[in-house]
This record gives C-alpha cells, sequence and structure tokens, in this order.
C-alpha cells in the first residue's frame, strides 16, 4: 500500500516494544506523530 505525503495514514495497531501492551494509531488522533518503519533494523541479518 502507498501513501502519498501529507495524506492521512491508515489506522493501525501494533505491539508495544516496552511491554506486553497494544499501541494504535487513532490513539494519538489530534497530537502530532511521526511513524517511522525499520523493517530490518534489529534483525542482525
Amino acid at each position: 500500500m502507498e501513501i502519498q505525503a501529507g495524506s492521512a495514514a491508515p489506522d493501525f495497531t501494533l505491539a508495544a516494544h516496552n511491554s506486553d501492551q497494544k499501541v494504535t494509531l487513532s490513539g494519538f488522533k489530534g497530537r502530532p506523530v511521526v511513524v517511522a518503519f525499520m523493517p530490518f533494523a534489529f534483525t542482525g541479518g
């Protein structure tokens, strides 16, 4: 899925990296958010 710069991101939920909680993008509605994906940043390979 390609998203154009400046467009709204689709809502999604991911596991928090430091707990067993889930984080949902819509939970930050109305606040500035930076979303960065680094698919192989911590894989060691």
